[in-house]
């Protein structure tokens, strides 16, 4: 029983064909995890971590406008002035933090293109372009990262051009900063104004002369220190607050995350990594505390969280199950006869448990989704068809161990072959394992369940770090 094609996943603004994360899914269980996460944090994707690169968007914006009309072909030019302004930025940072490391750790920290501007740095203060920075620096640089949620909430629109509340917000930015008349076009004498030409022209160089600034230029830090990602102002704050409560349902859940004990439940979770602090939160803290009987938002968000869980049940059974079909080749150095697999005795026990829980977990998923057409909150977001076809072959699966194989092996098959992509089991009389993909350990998968996908939480916590909240932070890493 294959997945049909039209219900596999495409290159959507969800999961952009540019974003290497999106292409490890060997069995298609990525995309609909994705849609029910869009319901309860619409416009935020798994990379978001710092709102201040929402303020960064509006600049850029800003910036590439007015670069524009000093290109000799501006039509093309806009989003080459903006990744050049990006560079500048990234390199502004982590210039600051090179050189003050105590005070500026923090700044970089999720900073997109941080690693390697640091590298370009040291190796001799090397020009970034785009040969040594981020590979698909439109989709992955500071600006990419966040654009969508950018666009959903106003900041720029579909075409990268500020929005009126981007204009909103870099008002109040510029008041922090005390730069005054930012957005003026005829007032050459204002701070804003000023600050605005400099790195406008700094842009136009470095794109149009390849010109990149000695180490010693002023502005290099009266970039970064306005900009610097872990220092909202209180009047920038305070935007960016409204802007993320401007959603319902986003609103709701980013309410019910500073509660404190749902702050507790996140804190005491970071062990387990993003899927365990997702699980946790939403079942333990945001669940419980939901007025199903007196809020409509809250019956939503009660029906979402119910249907992510019974989702992430039935997708982390089938990954079990595949990941026992690698574990069984990798053991006998990467080839055997399907019934060799299927005779194992160390995977035989995990067989058998999946087949034994399938039926209830295809059962509890499909119950809910009979009941996503009565809230169009959900359905609007979510085609039923993904969730049916998995519910159904849960279902199936669970028939027997031999069943179970097939659906998992055809589904594998329909996804590669949807993404252009080789199986990484290939079939015949004996399978063969491809290289790369093997599971090497000493014992074989568990069939325990875990959220395979994240739903937003962790990145919603790390904004909540950086506008103030207290009790959580922004994790280590670069997105």
């Amino acid at each position: 029983m294959g997945l049909p094609a039209k219900y596999l996943p495409r290159a959507t603004p969800l999961d952009p064909a540019e974003d290497p994360p999106g292409s490890v899914d060997p069995l298609g269980t990525l995309g609909p995890a994705e849609r029910i996460a869009e319901v309860l944090f619409p416009g935020f994707t798994a990379r978001m971590w710092r709102p201040r690169l929402l303020t960064f968007v509006a600049i850029a914006a800003l910036v590439a406008e007015r670069a524009k009309g000093k290109l000799s072909n501006p039509e093309d030019g806009s989003l080459a002035a903006r990744l050049s302004f990006e560079r500048l930025f990234v390199s502004a940072v982590v210039r600051q933090q090179v050189r003050d490391p105590e005070n500026w750790h923090r700044a970089t920290r999720r900073l997109p293109g941080s690693l390697l501007a640091r590298r370009a740095l040291l190796s001799g203060d090397t020009l970034l372009g785009r040969t040594n920075f981020l590979k698909g620096q439109a989709v992955n640089g500071p600006y990419g990262v966040v654009a969508r949620l950018a666009r959903h909430l106003g900041v720029i629109d579909e075409d990268d051009v500020l929005g009126r509340n981007g204009e909103e917000l870099l008002l109040a930015w510029s008041a922090d900063k005390e730069l005054p008349g930012l957005l003026d076009e005829d007032n050459s004498g204002s701070a804003g104004k000023q600050w605005l030409d400099r790195f406008t022209q700094a842009t136009v160089a470095h794109l149009v002369e390849q010109q990149w600034r000695s180490p010693g230029w002023s502005g290099w830090q009266e970039l970064a220190e306005p900009l610097r990602p872990d220092n909202v102002g209180k009047r920038e704050r305070t935007i960016l607050h409204s802007l993320l409560g401007g959603d319902p349902i986003r609103g709701r859940c980013i309410e019910l995350l500073c509660e404190p004990n749902a702050i507790a439940v996140y804190r005491g979770a970071s062990d387990g990594g993003r899927g365990e602090q997702d699980r946790k939160v939403l079942l333990e803290a945001l669940l419980p505390a939901l007025l199903v009987n007196e809020r409509e938002t809250d019956r939503v968000i009660d029906l979402t969280i119910r249907l992510a869980d019974a989702y992430e049940e039935v997708a982390s059974h089938f990954e079990t199950a595949f990941n026992c079909l690698l574990w069984g080749l990798t053991r006998r150095g990467g080839q055997a006869k399907p019934f060799e697999i299927e005779a194992d005795k160390q995977l035989l026990p995990v067989f058998r448990s999946l087949c034994r829980q399938l039926p209830g977990a295809s059962r509890r998923l499909r119950d809910l989704i009979e009941k996503v057409p009565a809230a169009p909150q959900i359905a609007d977001r979510n085609p039923l068809e993904p969730l049916d076809v998995i519910a159904s072959q849960a279902t199936t699966g669970g028939e027997s161990l031999t069943r179970l194989i097939e659906i998992i092996m055809a589904r594998h098959r329909d996804v590669q072959t949807s993404k252009g992509k080789g199986m990484w089991i290939e079939p015949g009389e004996r399978w063969t394992l491809m290289p790369g993909f093997g599971l090497a350990s000493d014992v074989p998968p568990q069939s325990e369940v875990r959220y395979l996908h994240t739903f937003r939480v962790p990145n919603a916590y790390s904004f909540l770090a950086d506008l103030g909240q207290s009790g959580v932070e922004v994790p280590d890493g670069e997105a």
